[in-house]
């Protein structure tokens, strides 16, 4: 079963920094292909969610939160087009949060923060581990991130809804090999 990897916290303003594609190259034995450069890996190899984990804690000189979903996961999200009927303004961007652990508390949805019409992050959809939103972009914006952890009370990991659909196609493109 191939998976999707979500590094929290990697290569982000200088800190946690590691090479993806010297990462990929250590797990050639896993056929990993990585996405961008915020730690975003498929696993299109037979191995465990916790055997990935445990390979990828030991070639890295740090040590992430890490979510690990099964892509059969992902690949339906995408299919079910959640933005697909809402039409995004140009200061306005799709992300998906990825729940690093168990939720401890949800918020009543949709969610805004901050409350009222200045939102800059509204959070729109829970699909099991993953919260989806809009991040709204002001002069003084949160990112989504820092809200769905404190309103989820657990470790997250956010990308841009572009960046799960590029998954999407990866996965598409080696489920029809």
């Amino acid at each position: 079963m191939a998976h999707v990897v979500f590094l929290r916290g990697a290569n982000v303003g200088g800190k946690n920094v590691f090479r993806p594609a010297q990462l990929v190259a250590a797990l050639a034995h896993l056929d990993v292909l990585n996405v961008g450069a915020a730690g975003t890996f498929v696993v299109r190899g037979k191995s465990s969610a916790a055997a990935i984990r445990e390979e990828i804690l030991s070639r890295l000189p740090f040590a992430p939160g890490i979510a690990i979903r099964p892509a059969s996961e992902i690949r339906a999200l995408a299919r079910s087009g959640p933005f697909a009927g809402r039409p995004l303004a140009k200061d306005e961007r799709a992300w998906a949060a990825v729940l690093c652990g168990k939720p401890t508390k949800r918020p009543s949805l949709p969610h805004l923060a901050p409350a009222g019409k200045d939102w800059s992050v509204r959070i729109e959809r829970i699909e099991g581990s993953l919260v989806l939103g809009i991040l709204h972009r002001r002069p003084k914006f949160l990112f989504p991130n820092q809200v769905v952890e404190k309103e989820f009370g657990v470790p997250a990991t956010t990308r841009w809804w572009d960046t799960i659909e590029k998954v999407a196609q990866i996965l598409e493109g080696s489920a029809s090999r």
